[in-house]
C-alpha cells in the first residue's frame, strides 16, 4: 500500500511538472489564388524601388494579410488593402524623394 501511494505521488509531481496541453488553434483562413495576387500587389515595388520599395511594399503585404483575414465583408476586403497597397505607393514615393533629395544636397 504504502508502494501505491509513493508511485502515484510520483506521478502527480510529474504531472503537475509538465507542460501544460497546447491549446487549439483555430485555422487561418486559405486564400484563393486570386487573393495572394491582389495581396501582393505592393510587393511588385521592390522591383521599382529596391530596399525602399521592398520595405514598403513588405508592410503593405503583411497589413492586406491581416486586412483579408478580419474583414468579413468581401467587397471591403478589396477596397481597404487597394488603399492599403495605394497608400504603400505614395509613402515609397514620399521616402525616395526624401532619400534622393538628401543625397543631392550633400554632394
Amino acid at each position: 500500500m504504502i508502494y501505491i501511494t509513493e508511485v502515484t505521488s510520483r506521478v502527480r509531481i510529474y504531472y503537475y511538472m509538465s507542460a501544460p496541453p497546447p491549446l487549439p488553434e483555430t485555422p487561418k483562413p486559405k486564400f484563393e489564388w486570386y487573393e495572394h495576387v491582389w495581396m501582393g500587389l505592393p510587393l511588385a515595388l521592390i522591383a521599382v524601388g529596391g530596399a525602399i520599395g521592398g520595405a514598403c511594399g513588405g508592410a503593405a503585404w503583411a497589413v492586406n494579410q491581416q486586412v483579408f483575414r478580419k474583414t468579413e465583408n468581401p467587397v471591403l476586403k478589396y477596397v481597404w488593402t487597394g488603399l492599403i497597397s495605394l497608400a504603400a505607393v505614395v509613402a515609397y514615393v514620399v521616402i525616395a524623394s526624401v532619400v534622393i533629395s538628401l543625397i543631392r544636397g550633400k554632394s
